[in-house]
């Protein structure tokens, strides 16, 4: 039977099993910006909506990406304090850079993955399982998952069933686009309380999507995706465009409100929570 060392917390916690691989801070910092990425609308009226060349970008400004880029990642999880929803992976050789939308310059990261043997100066404890995988270094600052939140249902429906909020007690912001051109577009987002003065930090292992019916902005709808993050005293769930969504104007009566369009209630994302208080900010 192999070694096992079992670290607790003052109040019985188990913070670390070095039988069970654990996960590891290798970077944070702010995001930086990257690249901006409009929406998609069909080029004309008697075209094929199935076929990409079927649809052009928008002519006006869309979503700004914001992002981060890793060496040799193996499975990373990226916590955020402030606004962001996950967009892509966008790889360089053996660098991966990872985008969210609905960011700014000031959403900061924390980003864990796979503990691994890196060599770092100083001493350390290092364990490994029967297989020669590592599954524990003290080198590296340790992932400690404090809570688990689930989101929130859906919000007040309007006269045609579609919820007005994506979130119950939540609100929605209309956001200008960079350029401040005029246009703008809507996030819907509600805040969960936890201790007050504590920074958090949050991670969505999957989201939804939607589409979204822009009463303000012409009767458009696009699409939206879901998003967490911490902030000082709790944590947000949110709805944002991501970019590169189809923008449509909606074939229908809208209700004269904003609202959510074929929002998935069928089951909810858990984010995941840590403190930041303690992580090297900023690390690499």
């Amino acid at each position: 039977m192999s070694a096992r060392l079992i670290a607790r917390t003052e109040s019985g916690e188990i913070l670390y099993d070095t039988t069970k691989i654990s996960y590891g801070l290798v970077k944070s910092g702010y995001l930086s910006y990257f690249e901006n990425w409009r929406q998609l609308r069909l080029r004309g009226i008697n075209v094929d909506p199935n076929i990409g060349s079927s649809w052009i970008d928008q002519g006006v400004p869309g979503e700004d990406q914001y992002g981060f880029t890793l060496e040799n990642p193996r499975s990373p999880i990226a916590f955020l304090v402030g606004r962001g929803v996950v967009t892509g992976v966008k790889e360089n050789g053996s660098s991966k850079s990872y985008l969210f939308a609905g960011a700014t310059a000031n959403t900061k990261y924390y980003c864990f993955d796979l503990m691994q043997d890196d060599n770092a100066d100083g001493p350390s404890l290092k364990t490994w399982n029967d297989d020669s995988v590592l599954t524990f270094n003290s080198g590296q600052p340790a992932l400690n998952v404090i809570a688990a939140i689930e989101a929130p249902t859906y919000g007040a429906l309007d006269s045609r069933g579609r919820p007005l909020t994506a979130y119950i007690n939540g609100y929605n912001e209309r956001i200008r686009f960079q350029d401040a051109s005029g246009c703008a577009q809507v996030h819907s987002l509600v805040n969960i309380p936890l201790s007050a003065g504590a920074e958090y930090a949050a991670f969505l292992p999957w989201s939804r999507s939607c589409g979204i019916i822009d009463w303000t902005s012409a009767l458009d709808i696009y699409g939206v995706t879901e998003g967490a993050f911490g902030r000082i005293g709790g944590i947000s769930f949110m709805f944002a465009t991501p970019g590169r969504t189809t923008m449509q104007p909606f074939q229908g009566s809208s209700g004269a409100n904003t609202s959510f369009y074929l929002l998935p209630v069928d089951r909810y994302p858990t984010a995941l929570v840590i403190k930041t208080a303690g992580l090297p900010f900023p690390f690499n």
